[in-house]
């Protein structure tokens, strides 16, 4: 499986490439954080399910 986790851009990054200058940015800028939250969450549950022994699926 590819390391998709590398390829997330961490908060540093986000923010340094996305200054909120109004609320629509900003909002957005919550999203992705959350989006990226939630992948994160979803991969380390993948590798606990795979390191038990258990299915992915």
């Amino acid at each position: 499986m590819a390391q998709m986790i590398d390829l997330v851009p961490d908060d540093l990054e986000i923010e340094a490439i996305a200054q909120p200058s109004n609320r629509k940015e900003m909002d957005d800028l919550m999203r992705r954080r959350n989006v990226k939250k939630r992948l994160e969450d979803v991969l380390a549950e993948a590798e606990l399910q795979r390191a038990m022994g258990g299915d992915f699926y």
